[in-house]
């Protein structure tokens, strides 16, 4: 489900076969269901938060439905959706009973549109770019040796730089690739390491999209004194379905290189424009969790709790911005059941075209508006006359 904001434009086409639709998603929701919490732990656990707060709230089970700013960690293929350029900012605390551990994350993803001329009647576009900084930091951890506690403490930081790319593949689907650097500090050890995922998003119906990441194709790999550490080769497999933009259930499901497995379920309900509701639950660490989104204009704020963890409640609270907008050209199209309708402010529509028995007076109303306060050559728009 996109944000209920004016950011972005999707649209949902009316069909009138969808079993095949909801049994897919259905089908993904029980694998997920069906399989417990992964067995093997994950070496990469504490900096694997993600970003942003609707994710966590919908039981990251973000892979398919991902389409706004922090795509750039959950499936940067969902980057493709943006029509703006986005800024946002999260804050959290993992561990409600752990004050000293904290996470926070900035990303900016920015789609690289042009115009492509009156001649051509649209505008293109070379894909979508993203910038993602995130820290995880835990402070004052006490040390112990086989003789147990020492009385001195230590710190466990890791500070994450992202960099993601994504463009789409025809009107349906779209691929991502992310760049990551991840810097690992422990005590009084330190190393780096790079690594990279890919991801890819399909929608073949309307309403459903698929998403798919494999995860650290490229590992970070690091050394800390004698220890070595490497998160895993895994893939990410996520079905979401929106139902009529009121409500989105998606599910995700993902299994290691090694044979371990995870899966997570989240429902997002839309009761009333600009206010979106979420539950999910993941099995990784078996607990549930739910959320709020709030939407005015270009801003944005999530928020996010998980309950009951084996250190208390997490919270995650993210703020996002909307920034600029793409070319417009001097030709809009509005796509119907068949063709479509052109509006060039360079000619005069019909009185037939603006009255209400030709039924599209309201539409030209729109058109002329996004077609900006000026018409090509200078000439007031009608509204400024």
């Amino acid at each position: 489900m996109p944000r209920p904001s004016a950011s972005r434009s999707r649209s949902f086409n009316m069909i009138t076969n969808r079993t095949l639709a909801v049994a897919a998603a259905v089908a993904l929701s029980a694998a997920a269901l069906a399989f417990e919490k992964n067995p093997g732990g994950e070496a990469d656990a504490f900096s694997s938060w993600g970003l942003g707060a609707r994710a966590e709230a919908l039981g990251r089970a973000y892979t398919a439905l991902a389409d706004d700013a922090s795509s750039t960690y959950w499936n940067p293929a969902g980057l493709a959706a943006l029509g703006r350029t986005e800024v946002a900012f999260a804050y959290g605390l993992p561990f409600g009973d752990v004050g000293d551990v904290t996470i926070g994350d900035a990303v900016v993803a920015k789609p690289l549109l042009y115009s492509m001329g009156e001649e051509a009647g649209g505008a293109g576009s070379l894909g979508t770019l993203a910038a993602a900084l995130a820290y995880r930091g835990a402070g004052e951890i006490y040390e112990a040796n086989e003789n147990g506690p020492t009385g001195r403490t230590f710190s466990d930081t890791d500070v994450e730089l992202n960099l993601a790319y994504a463009h789409t593949l025809g009107a349906k689907s779209a691929f991502g690739i992310m760049l990551k650097n991840v810097t690992r500090d422990v005590g009084d050890f330190s190393d780096s390491g790079f690594g990279l995922d890919v991801g890819g998003r399909y929608e073949p119906l309307g309403g459903l999209a698929l998403g798919a990441v494999v995860r650290n194709v490229i590992a970070p790999n690091f050394r800390l004194k004698a220890i070595k550490d490497a998160p895993p080769l895994a893939l990410e497999l996520g079905a979401a379905y929106d139902l009529f933009g009121f409500a989105a259930p998606c599910a995700t499901f993902e299994i290691t290189r090694e044979g371990f497995y995870d899966g997570g379920l989240g429902l997002e309900i839309t009761p009333v424009k600009y206010v979106a509701l979420r539950g999910g639950y993941y099995a990784g660490d078996e607990t549930p969790r739910g959320g709020v989104g709030l939407y005015a204009g270009d801003f944005g704020f999530d928020y996010a709790m998980r309950f009951g963890g084996p250190l208390g409640d997490s919270y995650v609270a993210s703020v996002s911005i909307l920034f600029g907008g793409g070319p417009v050209s001097s030709e809009l199209y509005i796509p119907e059941e068949e063709g479509y309708i052109e509006y060039n402010p360079d000619e005069e529509a019909t009185e037939e075209d603006k009255s209400d028995e030709g039924g599209d007076a309201p539409l030209y109303e729109l058109l002329e508006e996004a077609a900006g306060t000026e018409k090509p050559g200078g000439e007031p728009a009608p509204e400024e006359r």
